[in-house]
């Protein structure tokens, strides 16, 4: 049975499960990841972190693990690259989860509206195409127009975030599609660039993108 054919609780079990999953790997991801490099993640996104980094609360580590997690130097591999070769053998629900976890995207959605079950209809503003997430983290967006930029990790029918967001405005859409189609820059292209998701991760954070203060 797919997630297309089930019942609605069925889907929210599922889409639960999927998310329970979802952090048991990245967890794995992160301990995979040297204790040194955790920081430096953290650091150049202007966190202000110790070698322990134990005065940073859970929501702002999760943006330092995510780059950690999900980008590597050119020639290295991911972590999550380097979990998913671990278990390799899983025939379980968790394998899909982990499946779309290794081939999430990153990118800025646009949010149509509700699904007709449940969760968000939203459209990839960069690559094109619509996709049915299945998310918590994304219930504050719920109103038409929201924007925002994420990786999604497709799991059969819907997708799931990989744990974080940073909210954008339609100004800030603008602005992208107008340095992808006006600039000529590819979107795979400035996805790819490392300081494009460091800016996104700082806005979620309330840095500005020239490195002020943050917000509160």
């Amino acid at each position: 049975m797919t997630a297309m054919t089930q019942d609605v609780d069925g889907i929210r079990e599922f889409s639960q499960r999927a998310a329970a999953a979802r952090q048991r790997f990245q967890e794995m991801a992160v301990r995979a990841v040297p204790q040194a490099k955790l920081v430096e993640h953290a650091q150049k996104l202007g966190l202000p972190v110790a070698e322990e980094m134990a005065q940073l609360d859970e929501g702002e580590l999760a943006y330092a693990f995510d780059l950690a997690i999900y980008t590597a130097p050119p020639g290295r591999t991911r972590a999550i690259d380097r979990v998913a070769k671990q278990h390799a053998s899983l025939k379980t629900e968790a394998a899909l989860v982990l499946n779309g976890l290794i081939r999430s995207w990153l990118s800025i959605f646009r949010v149509i509206g509700p699904h007709p079950e449940m969760g968000l209809v939203v459209e990839d503003a960069l690559f094109g195409g619509e996709v049915w997430v299945m998310d918590d983290i994304l219930a504050e967006l719920g109103e038409a127009e929201g924007v925002f930029c994420a990786r999604l990790a497709r799991i059969w029918g819907f997708a799931i975030t990989t744990g974080t967001v940073a909210p954008l405005d339609a100004g800030m859409l603008t602005a992208i599609r107008g340095t992808t189609a006006q600039g000529g820059v590819d979107p795979s292209a400035l996805i790819e660039d490392p300081r494009f998701i460091r800016t996104m991760w700082q806005r979620a954070l309330g840095f500005h993108p020239d490195g002020g203060p943050r917000r509160g």
